[in-house]
């Protein structure tokens, strides 16, 4: 997928080498790959994390 809009970010060295290193064991094409597959994988927490907060909400509300 071509991205639609460029940014730049500042990673520490650590992150660098991470990011590079993946690319260089052709687990990814490119950076910027991996950044997308990190973001991807954040958003999956998150919404998992949102439907457990939801669910234990809503089991709260149903023993009140």
């Amino acid at each position: 997928m071509a991205a639609r809009h460029s940014r730049h970010i500042a990673l520490t060295e650590p992150l660098i080498a991470y990011v590079e290193g993946q690319v260089a064991k052709g687990d990814y094409t490119s950076i910027s790959e991996v950044v997308r597959s990190a973001l991807r994988l954040l958003i999956a927490h998150d919404e998992a994390k949102a439907a457990r907060v939801a669910a234990s909400t809503g089991s709260a509300n149903v023993r009140a």
